[in-house]
């Protein structure tokens, strides 16, 4: 063969190669246990960070396989509306989400707004930002606590602990049913509750449906001994002396239409689960369901013997192939702490998995990691999706903060039944202490 026919071979063979596997030229299948010797298989199907601790053996990874579907892992009126939610809702020119027929401001919506995607949509971004929010009002009223533990590269710093309060205004048929002449989207509690140092530290939010009113925040730190009004710049501030900031928070918990949003791709990658079927459901004593005594708990690097990579690595989660969003972000406010950040949405539960957070200067600081924890009760009637543990690393300060979710002791509640008065300034001092 002459040599400029071979040439014009290879480089064919090695674009059939590049269109074949576009974001990486290897695959995983369940049961494969992904480490320094074989981080090659996991090529495109992680962010880089991620792929890079696999590399250097600071972190394990073990592939599987669940038992189930995620996109069915929710109430029946949620699924229902996975199809009458079709075409029935689009964003307005102002970002309002608006009934498709009339332009009219959307109102009563329930379950996901854009069930059905299209990545050539020039608003094809903040669609499924807002679907990330309506997924969290799915579960109604949710009461969680929880542990934050800081991790340091010799092991175990310290741990705090906390609750979260959230009430729903939107987004499930309990929420539509109160009044709400506020045009409210949630009302939010996060109180510290141990130790002594941030006992009774509390931040609330009022987060209206009005896309450019912005949030009404509200802290309480006991050192001053006042309620104050935040700044939504401060919403990039570190929570409770962890590495996450309060909008970190389920991946993105801040307003849709504080940050620019652009889309970036559609791809397959390895995402984090608990366990390969349901955790249990179990109805409480006032009727909302509530997590298992059951539950799995999960395990990280500083409590397994013998453990040789990154302290803060998750060992006992399983990671499984699904379908993803990528989405880069950035804060419209120019005192936000954080430059670009890379967000990975699930495409069918619009779960945040992966975070990639960059500072000002563009270098990479932070990043973000987030489980699905799929529920099911025990006739099998009633299944729901929500967050599992959140992992953020911080690698220029060299540690990890753990936030845990449902765990034997820590019972999470969904679909309670709050009042409003909980949520008023003279209700928040109640937490205040």
């Amino acid at each position: 063969m002459k040599r400029g026919a071979f040439l014009r071979v290879l480089v064919l063979s090695h674009l059939l190669v590049l269109f074949m596997y576009p974001h990486g030229f290897c695959d995983v299948s369940p049961g494969d246990v992904l480490d320094k010797t074989n981080w090659e298989k996991a090529k495109g199907l992680l962010p880089e960070e991620i792929l890079e601790w696999v590399k250097k053996g600071e972190f394990v990874l073990q592939v599987g396989e669940l038992t189930y579907n995620p996109r069915d892992s929710q109430p029946a009126f949620a699924l229902e509306a996975l199809k009458t939610n079709v075409g029935k809702y689009d964003l307005g020119e102002n970002h309002w989400i608006v009934e498709s027929g009339t332009g009219k401001p959307a109102s009563g919506i329930i379950g996901i707004p854009f069930p059905e995607i299209d990545t050539k949509d020039p608003m094809v971004a903040e669609k499924i930002a807002n679907n990330r929010s309506y997924r969290s009002y799915i579960a109604g009223d949710v009461q969680n606590a929880f542990s934050t533990d800081l991790i340091r590269p010799s092991g175990y710093g310290r741990s705090t602990k906390g609750r979260m309060d959230q009430m729903a205004m939107v987004g499930n048929p309990k929420a539509l049913a109160r009044r709400n002449p506020d045009k409210v989207e949630k009302y939010q509690i996060f109180l510290g509750t141990a130790p002594y140092d941030i006992a009774g530290t509390a931040v609330m939010t009022w987060r209206y449906l009005d896309p450019y009113e912005q949030d009404n925040t509200f802290a309480y730190v006991p050192a001053v001994r006042r309620v104050r009004r935040m700044s939504p710049g401060n919403r990039s501030d570190a929570l409770m002396g962890s590495d996450f900031a309060v909008d970190d928070a389920g991946g993105y918990d801040g307003k849709v239409t504080a940050m620019e949003w652009k889309f970036v791709r559609s791809q397959e990658a390895l995402v984090p689960f608990p366990v390969s079927g349901f955790s249990r459901l179990e109805v409480g004593e006032d009727g909302a369901w509530q997590s298992s005594e059951h539950v799995e708990e999960m395990t990280y690097g500083y409590e397994k013997k013998g453990w040789q990579g990154a302290q803060w690595a998750p060992v006992s989660w399983i990671w499984v192939k699904q379908p993803m969003y990528v989405l880069e972000m950035k804060s419209k406010d120019p005192y936000y702490n954080y430059g670009s950040q890379d967000v990975w949405f699930h495409a069918d539960t619009y779960v945040v998995v992966y975070k990639s957070i960059r500072d000002k200067s563009g270098k990479h600081w932070k990043t973000f990691m987030e489980q699905h924890r799929c529920y099911e009760s025990a006739d099998k009637g009633f299944h729901l999706t929500h967050v599992g543990d959140q992992l953020l690393v911080d690698t220029r300060m060299k540690h990890g903060t753990v936030i845990t979710a449902a765990t034997p002791t820590d019972i999470w509640t969904f679909y309670g039944d709050m009042k409003r008065d909980t949520f008023s300034l003279g209700g928040f001092q109640k937490f205040c202490k």
